[in-house]
């Protein structure tokens, strides 16, 4: 039994923990001191009777989840109601005297609308609104001034192009700094509030994993962010946004290599639920970079890297989309002289395992490689939750069509003695080496879909090798089929524990190295 989480309540009278058994992903929430209504919000005077704490908002709606922040100019408390696609946010002046016993004037930004998020901070006399309304789909800045907070009267301040999107927004007394990404990569925007000019952010490096600082200063002129690129460790920088001069705190250098057209090259995606591949460090990349291999990061439709729209290019109807991008990645390689299909290896972990076929070798972490079993069993864990992401085969015949025609799993041809399989059959070294794993304990990938992969494949393996037989063809198969099975673990297999996942690593990456550069 292991402590996940713990946290407690802003007024210190409620605790909650949870406990989960390693590996499951599910467990026990415990609460000590619970409040009888979670969604309702009081006031508090530190050094008083919990008795005489004031109610100040009650939400009546269970399917959303309600916090509490405060603006970064510190003027106003915000209550926000969110659900995973609407939002309503309302403010209490702080200079309120709750010592009276009064409840404070509660001032509602927007009413809730479905598909409509926006998030508020404050400054001066101005609210600054990040939201999705009007079509932004990829989000923009807006601003309204106090005592006029209906939407009417929003002013756009940034729009974003369409392959842009704004991921976060930090305001501070003189600038406005908005954290987002250009064409797939990071960006940083720095909005003067005095002269209203926006300016880019010249990153150290191109291609990084950005992550703003915690800068909770409002009165200054400089904010702290960091990068991981595939070359380096953390690296932190200070930014001045007067003299816009960029200040690192640590600096690690970049090795280049050459490129001669034999370049092992290692793809990697993963092209679901609109998460993003970013280039950071990992470790397991050195050993293969320092044997000249190319490490090509595909941001196939069905990830966010180029806002809201690539995602939803790559779900139900349209997931076809991220593997016709993957293949066009891998495509680019060859006809551009980086590689050869005999050097071309992928790894896919979870979602991502659907994107790699035809390669030289393959490395699968607990690959969704049966999906159509998957989305057609509800009582699985997590298949209802699943189904705006990939539709529900059960009620839909399209759905099911189209699963079944980009599922791995439905796609091995195995020929059959009694009649012709009107699948296309692989060639003779037409299928590739793979590395599977699979966790026992998952609760999102259940171990038998990658099981049933191996098995059909090793069936298919052994026909092909017995017609190879009964042709007389001496040309021999080497492509290995390989399977490891955590007793003990999840989906997340070690997760934090380093010595585990960097065993696991340097296995996956033995593999690689042996079965696409024996040389």
């Amino acid at each position: 039994m292991t402590i996940r989480k713990v946290l407690l309540s802003p007024d210190h009278s409620i605790f909650a923990y949870s406990t989960e058994t390693e590996g499951m992903e599910y467990g026990d929430l415990h609460f000590k001191y619970l409040n009888d209504k979670e969604a309702d919000v009081y006031a508090h005077r530190l050094g008083t009777d919990q008795a005489e704490d004031i109610l100040i908002y009650e939400e009546p709606d269970e399917t959303v989840f309600v916090d509490i922040t405060s603006t970064k100019d510190s003027k106003y408390v915000t209550i926000n109601s969110n659900s995973l696609a609407s939002s309503e946010i309302r403010v209490v002046d702080i200079s309120h005297d709750f010592s009276t016993g009064t409840s404070p004037k509660l001032q509602l930004i927007e009413p809730r609308k479905k598909g409509i998020e926006y998030y508020v901070d404050h400054h001066d006399d101005t609210f600054y609104i990040l939201t999705n309304a009007d079509g932004a789909t990829n989000f923009k800045l807006t601003r309204a001034p106090d005592g006029k907070l209906e939407k009417e009267n929003w002013e756009d301040v940034i729009t974003m192009g369409p392959m842009e999107k704004i991921e976060d927004v930090d305001v501070f007394q003189n600038h406005i700094v908005v954290y987002g990404r250009r064409e797939g990569l990071p960006m940083i925007l720095c909005h003067n509030l005095q002269t209203l000019e926006t300016h880019n952010v010249d990153l150290p490096e191109k291609f990084c994993v950005l992550q703003p600082g915690t800068n909770l200063d409002f009165n200054t002129d400089t904010f702290r962010f960091s990068i991981l690129s595939p070359f380096a460790h953390e690296s932190t920088y200070d930014y001045d946004m007067g003299t816009q001069k960029l200040k690192p705190v640590q600096v690690q250098s970049i090795h280049h290599m050459k490129l001669h057209g034999k370049n092992p090259v290692l793809m990697r995606s993963y092209g679901a639920y609109g998460v993003s591949t970013d280039p950071d460090f990992r470790i397991e990349h050195f050993p293969l970079l320092e044997r000249g291999w190319v490490i090509a990061l595909a941001h196939v439709r069905g990830g966010s890297e180029l806002g809201r729209e690539w995602y939803e290019d790559g779900k139900l109807e349209k997931k076809m989309n991220s593997f016709k991008d993957f293949i066009s990645v891998a495509d680019y390689l060859i006809e551009n002289k980086v590689t050869k299909p005999e050097y071309l290896s992928a790894i896919g972990t979870s979602a991502g395992g659907l994107l790699v076929d035809l390669f030289k070798a393959l490395v699968l972490r607990v690959p969704f490689v049966d999906p159509l079993s998957a989305m057609l069993n509800p009582d699985l864990p997590l298949t209802q939750v699943e189904y705006p992401e990939w539709g529900n085969p059960s009620e839909d015949p399209k759905i099911y069509d189209l699963i079944e025609s980009y599922s791995p799993y439905e796609n091995i041809a195995v020929a059959s003695p009694d009649n012709d399989d009107e699948k296309p059959q692989l060639q003779q070294h037409g299928y590739p080496s793979l590395y599977v794993t699979a966790g026992l304990k998952d609760q999102r990938v259940a171990y038998w879909q990658p099981l049933k992969l191996i098995a059909k494949m090793r069936q298919q393996q052994k026909q092909q090798s017995e017609s190879s037989n009964n042709n007389n063809n001496s040309e021999e198969n080497n492509n290995k089929t390989l399977t490891k099975i955590d007793l003990d673990r999840g989906h997340f297999g070690g997760g934090m524990e380093q010595d585990v996942r960097l065993t696991e690593a340097a296995e996956q990456v033995a593999f690689l190295i042996s079965e696409v550069q024996k040389s």
